[in-house]
């Protein structure tokens, strides 16, 4: 079946699921013809739009969004705010089950000798409470709890235990059931597994952690990007021919993964009970993105910046997402995620997009050969300075001398006024000055999460900093 095909028998079925509900009966989803009528009907939507509607499910109000009662809801980590409660239907929950059954098929037809993987298993899910009338938590639990049963003797400690477990508390018991332990396979987001290595060579005194886990195979990630941390994640582990899995998933749903282990970039899933809308070079407020044309997953173009939207059987209908992807490859579609729509730094008109940070910094790290990993950029205006200037905290390996943080400082603003015109103007005005770069470690990212409350599994680094606070804290 064509890609035009599978993605219009998705919406079909989404919508002819839906059409006694609520929403499908204020929308006539009964008389709705296509992909022209479908967008035509329903306006982009936002989490605003539907957190009352939302709150309402969780108080036992049925057949709203998607049929029947919905008592499961995931929390949205996001990098800013109290998070997002979005429904997670019976349905989403089997078709992130299949999404993983594809992950699992895909890794054993590359690596058919699956007695690699015959050791212990570690997995870092997120937290789940218990309310009254419904359950919520990170999607990373339900995924865990929802794992296979065959897969439950291979774990080094019961994903369900684990997900009624404060974070910190998961990774130390997790580190201590394991170090004696032969792991093979670890799933965890990137910087977890960076945290937990450097606790688990703390606590043995070994160099790498090849000495640990000799027949360590299999790193499964997500939640962050993976570029970022396997570099450093790489050096600790001292040990080549270990595989890495990205997913890209959010509470929304699972959406893509690497299903060719000599590549980057994803596999987007398309027939896995959710219909993709793409806004190409999208703004980024909501007000902007809300009014701009989207187009069909058959009618993307590679290299252009596009903004998702989904419509989902868990009852979120052309719901949009904070994440800019590109493709690579459009039949069949693959794509690598870009950043965040709102990771705009704007604050004195450079309008300074986190991803065109981040191609900066992988242009100068090879040209200076240093390992950089995550960052976050600020901007303010000091006490007795001349002009605003940016503030670039970039996590690497080893603490940066001075000097080299000043040659950082100097690049950077060439790469960006290269990549940047917004940026360039201002330089070339003196309406900016030349950025800052300070070194950070994990410690610090952990350091400031947890004083966030975003010491979690999903919990991330925001690439743009906004308060002022925010950026004394990494000085």
């Amino acid at each position: 079946m064509k890609l035009k095909e599978i993605q219009q028998k998705q919406l079909s079925n989404l919508i002819t699921s839906a059409k006694h509900t609520d929403f499908g009966k204020k929308n006539d989803f009964e008389s709705i013809q296509g992909f022209q009528d479908f967008t035509d009907r329903l306006p982009i939507c936002f989490y605003e739009n539907i957190q009352s509607q939302i709150e309402e499910l969780k108080q036992g109000k049925q057949d709203i969004f998607w049929p029947g009662k919905v008592d499961k809801f995931a929390v949205s980590a996001g990098t800013s705010g109290e998070g997002k409660h979005l429904p997670l239907t019976e349905e989403r929950l089997e078709s992130d089950r299949s999404f993983m059954r594809k992950v699992v098929r895909s890794y054993i037809v590359q690596r058919p000798n699956i007695f690699d993987l015959w050791g212990k298993h570690i997995s870092i899910p997120g937290t789940l409470e218990q309310k009254e009338q419904y359950q919520i938590g990170e999607i990373s639990a339900y995924t865990a709890q929802n794992a296979p049963w065959w897969l439950s003797p291979f774990q080094i400690i019961s994903p369900t235990k684990l997900s009624q477990l404060p974070f910190n508390e998961k990774v130390n018991q997790t580190v201590k059931e394991a170090i004696n332990s032969d792991v093979r396979v670890i799933t965890a987001v990137p910087s977890w597994i960076l945290t937990m290595f450097k606790r688990v060579l703390d606590e043995t005194g070994a160099k790498s952690i090849k000495e640990v886990w000799p027949n360590l195979s299999l790193l499964v990630c997500g939640g962050v990007k993976l570029a970022n941390y396997k570099p450093h994640i790489e050096n600790l582990l001292n040990k080549p021919g270990v595989d890495f899995i990205e997913t890209y998933g959010a509470s929304e749903g699972y959406f893509s993964f690497t299903d060719k282990l000599t590549k980057t970039d994803m596999k987007l899933v398309v027939d896995n009970g959710i219909f993709y809308e793409f806004i190409p070079n999208p703004l980024p407020d909501q007000e902007s993105m809300a009014i701009q044309e989207t187009v069909p997953l058959w009618e993307v173009k590679p290299n252009t910046p596009y903004a998702m939207l989904v419509t989902t059987n868990s009852g979120l209908w052309r719901y949009a997402l904070n994440d800019i992807l590109e493709f690579t490859q459009t039949n069949p579609p693959r794509i690598k995620v870009m950043g965040r729509v709102s990771e705009m730094l704007d604050d004195y008109g450079e309008a300074l997009y986190a991803y065109e940070a981040e191609e900066a910094l992988q242009n100068i790290s090879k040209e200076m050969d240093i390992e950089i990993g995550n960052f976050t950029i600020g901007a303010t205006l000091q006490e007795g300075a001349s002009a605003p200037q940016h503030f670039w905290f970039i996590r690497t390996q080893e603490q940066l001398h001075r000097d080299t943080l000043d040659r950082l400082a100097k690049k950077i603003d060439q790469e960006v006024c290269e990549i940047n015109r917004h940026y360039a103007i201002r330089r070339e005005s003196d309406a900016l000055g030349l950025p800052s770069v300070y070194s950070i470690s994990q410690q610090q990212i952990n350091n400031w999460l947890a004083s966030k409350g975003k010491d979690k599994a999903q919990g991330k680094l925001p690439s743009i900093l906004r308060d002022e606070e925010d950026i004394t804290f990494f000085k």
